[in-house]
C-alpha cells in the first residue's frame, strides 16, 4: 500500500487495556493469514445513452472480506473487530448502539476500538440497533470521516439480552447492502466509493436562446478519471465514461469510485476540451477536498468531498459519507 495512503499505524500487540485474552475467558486474538487484496487496475469504459443518467464504475460487487478472529456471543454484550480490507486492525474506530423499549426513549452506549481493532459494549436494555460506525482517515492534505460497513453486509435490530458479534470493515469501494441497492441503485450513499455529478446545458433547436457554451444535442461528453497514485488498497484503475447529451436529462452521476486522488478530464468525444466548474452544495465546502482548481479547462485534480465532518460518533454505519460534487461542463467560446 502506498505510504501516503497509510492512514493508521495499526499493529498487533499481545496485550492491551481490552485484551480479549483477559476479558473473554481465554479467547485468543488471532488474525491469522489474510487473503490477497483484490486487484483493481487497468481501464474500464462505460457508454451512457441519452436516457441513462448514472453509472457505478465498480458495479454491484462487494470486495472479499478479511479474516477476523473468532468470537463467541455473550448475552447483553455487542462486540467485534474493525479492520481495513487487508486485515489490518483499526484503532480508534467508533462503534455506537442504542436501545429502546416500547414507547420509551433511546439509551445509547459506545466504544472505540483498541490496538487489536477490538470493541465491546454493554448493551442498554431493549430493541437495539447500531447508530454509528465511523473512522477518520488522512486524505489528501486533510482528514475525512468514513463510514464502516458490516462485514456480513447485515444491520438490523436485535434483542439486547441476546448479545451479538458484529465485525466492521473500512471499504474504499463496494456495495454496503445489496437489498438497498436493488431498491435505490442511484443513491450514492449505498456505495462505499466516491461520487460526483456532471451537469450541462443542451442546445435546443426549438429555442431562440442557445449560447455557444451549450452542448449540442447528441454530442458525446467524455469524462476520464486517472489515479494520481495508488489508492487505499493499491487501486490504479482508470475510468472513462462517455455520455450522449440529450434534452431528456441535464446531468449524470458517476459513483462508487475507489477513494483516492484523481485527475479528471472532460472533453467532447471529437477531442475538444470542455470547461469545468465546481458548483452546487459541495463546491468549495472544505478547502482540502473537491475539484482543484474550482474552474479549469480540460483537466483538474479531484478529491472526493465528505458529506459531513461532524466526527465518527455521528457517522452512520453501512452508508457512504461522501457527498456528490457537481461539476458543470460547457463548450469554450
Amino acid at each position: 500500500m502506498n505510504s501516503k495512503w497509510l492512514y493508521i499505524a495499526a499493529f498487533f500487540v499481545a496485550s492491551c487495556s481490552k485484551d480479549p485474552d483477559a476479558v473473554n475467558g481465554g479467547e485468543k486474538t488471532n488474525w491469522g493469514d489474510q487473503p490477497a487484496l483484490p486487484v483493481v487496475s487497468g481501464q474500464s469504459t462505460f457508454t451512457l445513452n441519452a436516457a441513462d443518467d448514472y453509472v457505478s464504475v465498480m458495479g454491484n460487487t462487494v470486495p472479499r472480506m478479511p479474516n477476523f478472529p473468532e468470537l463467541k456471543v455473550k448475552p447483553g454484550i455487542v462486540r467485534g473487530y474493525v479492520a481495513d480490507l487487508s486485515g489490518k486492525p483499526l484503532q480508534g474506530a467508533y462503534i455506537g448502539v442504542r436501545s429502546t423499549a416500547t414507547g420509551g426513549s433511546y439509551s445509547g452506549a459506545s466504544d472505540e476500538t483498541d490496538a487489536n481493532g477490538y470493541y465491546e459494549i454493554t448493551i442498554p436494555w431493549g430493541a437495539t440497533e447500531f447508530y454509528a460506525a465511523g473512522y477518520t482517515i488522512d486524505y489528501g492534505e486533510g482528514r475525512a470521516v468514513m463510514s464502516l460497513g458490516a462485514a456480513d453486509g447485515k444491520l438490523g435490530n436485535f434483542p439486547s439480552a441476546d448479545g451479538l458479534v458484529k465485525n466492521f470493515v473500512l471499504l474504499s469501494y463496494g456495495v454496503y447492502n445489496k437489498d438497498l441497492v436493488s431498491q435505490k441503485p442511484k443513491d450514492p450513499t449505498n456505495y462505499a466509493g466516491g461520487s460526483f455529478y456532471i451537469t450541462y446545458n443542451v442546445a435546443d433547436a426549438s429555442s431562440v436562446y442557445n449560447p455557444d457554451t451549450y452542448i449540442p444535442e447528441n454530442a458525446e461528453i467524455q469524462v476520464t478519471l486517472t489515479p494520481d497514485e495508488p489508492g487505499f488498497y493499491g487501486e490504479t484503475k482508470t475510468f472513462v465514461v462517455t455520455k450522449k447529451a440529450s434534452l431528456q436529462n441535464y446531468n449524470f452521476l458517476i459513483m462508487n469510485i475507489p477513494v483516492g486522488r484523481y485527475t479528471i478530464a472532460a472533453k467532447l468525444k471529437d477531442g475538444k476540451p470542455l470547461r469545468m466548474e465546481a458548483v452546487g452544495r459541495y463546491a468549495n465546502l472544505y478547502p482540502n477536498f473537491g475539484m482543484k482548481p474550482g474552474t479549469a479547462t480540460g483537466s483538474a485534480k479531484l478529491l472526493f468531498t465528505p458529506d459531513t465532518q461532524s466526527g465518527n460518533s455521528l457517522t452512520l454505519p453501512n452508508r457512504g459519507n461522501w457527498g456528490s460534487l457537481q461539476i458543470k461542463v460547457e463548450r469554450m467560446n
